[in-house]
């Protein structure tokens, strides 16, 4: 076996996998461990074991890049690898140190170490048309309701003018708004109590064509996405199992069919 083969084995075993994703959450952790404030000694023990993570990635990626030569950057998820290690590997000080802050981006690593993570990444990216069609529909509605809102509250009274006196500050309310956070009682109350009950007709729609339909409609979108990709990968699991097992039943009626037809041909 030569040395790019044992390259390749190595790099494709689930031990050497395994222990590259231990390593990915030790790393994440010391990460978010040196955000806080330690001893000198601390610090200095923490750089080294960041060091030496960095050093065994580095290893890692020239295995594998060895090992599967020209076609580590036909995967994706390998040229995700490499560039996230190329900007981890920026110097500390310099012009180039500010890149040494995309070293948290190594957790990120996590994702195309786990291939269920790698699915959900897959399904978002492939829903990003349908989402950005529904988003625009989104700030639509919201552009159109922000304009009632300033035409309508901006002169009812100081509460009014506060969250409703211009146009931006009515897009930010109704953001806050379609996040359900504090709407009630925070804004909601207060301008119905200024303006009267009919104002409450005014939220309650942008809640249900906001909040509720639009949310339903990511999800949709998401879900489609996702049962399109269990169907191209057939893993036997979710909607890829109800397919094979719709396919199966056709095949049998199918089977059915012609054997009654020979039975029936026979007798005649």
């Amino acid at each position: 076996m030569s040395v790019q083969e044992k390259c390749y084995s190595l790099s494709e075993s689930s031990r050497f996998q395994n222990a590259i994703l231990a390593l990915i959450v030790l790393n994440a952790i010391t990460i978010g461990i040196e955000t806080f404030s330690w001893p000198k000694p601390i610090e200095t023990v923490l750089f080294a074991l960041d060091s030496v993570i960095l050093w065994v990635f580095i290893l890692e990626i020239l295995i594998r890049l060895y090992g599967n030569s020209w076609r580590f950057f036909k995967d994706s998820w390998n040229n995700f690898d490499f560039v996230i290690i190329l900007f981890s590997v920026a110097p500390a000080t310099g012009p180039l140190s500010v890149l040494r802050v995309f070293r948290v981006f190594r957790a990120l690593r996590l994702v195309s170490s786990m291939p269920e993570m790698q699915r959900m990444v897959e399904a978002m990216l492939r829903s990003l048309r349908g989402i950005m069609a529904i988003s625009w529909l989104l700030v639509i509605v919201m552009y159109v309701y922000s304009v009632m809102g300033t035409m309508l509250f901006r002169d009812g009274g100081e509460v009014g003018e506060m969250y409703f006196g211009s146009l931006g500050a009515s897009l930010f309310s109704l953001f806050q708004i379609m996040t359900l956070e504090s709407w009630s009682n925070g804004i909601a109350r207060l301008i119905i109590e200024e303006q009267g009950w009919w104002a409450s007709i005014f939220f309650v729609s942008y809640i249900i064509s906001t909040s509720f339909t639009f949310l339903n409609m990511f999800i949709a979108v998401f879900t489609n996405t996702m049962a399109a990709i269990d169907i191209e990968d057939d893993d036997d699991e979710g909607f890829s199992r109800i397919l094979s097992e719709l396919k199966s039943e056709i095949r049998e009626l199918k089977e059915l069919v012609v054997h009654s037809d020979g039975i029936e041909h026979g007798e005649e």
